[in-house]
């Protein structure tokens, strides 16, 4: 890095260290706004903090600090650094002084940090955020402006209402208006999307709620079925401890422990994995046509093992 640069570099690196260890959430373009440079520099300013910090996005897009990871004191404050900085530019003059002060900023930005919090977190599929197309979308949401949305396979006139992640994967959630019917679309498969001009006045807050109920991209808009469970008492007091859907109900406790446990879906593969996941230990009571095709899938399967 050229010496006349540094200064500046040293800053807005400590700079944007002290905003994400003080909570505060900002993309690209608005750290890029805030110091004044591209968004290109932003993206290596964050590439190279990225080599000593657990820093990652949030589903908005943001940089945050992955939870648990907090400063606190263990950093230079603003008013340190530059009287650091002030001292050290008495010496510009000699010889490598620009790699005293790579050294001395190496050391300022890598405390070791212990955090005594392990989650382990699903993988997020890479997307970049600060696309072109994405930020089209984010605003076609925030404006509430009617798109076209272009795959490989189809094109369609839709409402967007938000960018969503299932089992780590990122989907637009939105409402076509050729069957206005709410669907979910994959997110590296849009190819394009061009502003329509004109808007929507659906309540988004009414969407988030739908949005709350979804289990899966399969989410199929004005379908949704009881799917009724027994769960066996040795592994009960996982399904009350947590939630294993959004929409599950305990509706009945058995004297040996076991629950009778109930969930609205809208497609089979919302709740296939979790059923299958814990058998033998679950019982599918209904509906039966769901109870019949668990039942005839693990037959075939048991069929094709013994066969082999």
């Amino acid at each position: 890095m050229q010496k006349k640069n540094y200064e500046k570099t040293l800053f807005r690196l400590v700079a944007i260290l002290n905003k994400l260890s003080n909570g505060e959430k900002y993309n690209s373009q608005e750290f890029a706004d805030e110091f004044c440079v591209t968004i290109r520099t932003i993206q290596n300013d964050m590439k190279r903090l990225n080599v000593y910090y657990p820093i990652s996005k949030d589903i908005d897009g943001k940089f945050i600090f992955e939870y648990g990871f907090t400063f606190k004191k263990t950093i230079l404050t603003q008013d340190e650094l530059i009287i650091l900085n002030l001292a050290l530019s008495q010496f510009d003059e000699v010889e490598d002084i620009h790699k005293v002060k790579e050294s001395i900023f190496k050391k300022v930005i890598t405390q070791p940090f212990y955090s005594p919090y392990y989650i382990k977190q699903d993988d997020f599929e890479d997307i970049d955020m600060d696309a072109p197309i994405v930020q089209m979308i984010e605003n076609s949401i925030k404006a509430k402006e009617l798109v076209e949305l272009k795959t490989q396979e189809l094109s369609l006139h839709v409402e967007t209402y938000k960018i969503a992640a299932y089992d780590g994967i990122w989907y637009l959630f939105a409402r076509t208006i050729e069957d206005k019917k709410i669907k979910i679309f994959r997110l590296k498969k849009i190819k394009k999307i061009t502003p329509l001009g004109k808007y929507h006045r659906t309540d988004l807050e009414k969407m988030d709620k739908v949005l709350e109920k979804t289990h899966s991209p399969f989410f199929q808009d004005g379908t949704s079925y009881e799917v009724v469970i027994k769960v066996d008492a040795p592994v009960a007091h996982y399904f009350e401890a947590k939630e294993s859907l959004e929409s599950q109900k305990i509706i009945k406790k058995y004297k040996d422990g076991s629950l009778e446990i109930s969930f609205e879906v809208s497609h089979d593969e919302d709740i296939d994995n979790m059923i299958k996941s814990w058998l033998p230990h679950i019982e599918i009571l209904k509906p039966l046509r769901y109870r019949e095709k668990v039942t005839n899938e693990l037959k075939e399967y048991i069929k094709r093992v013994e066969t082999k």
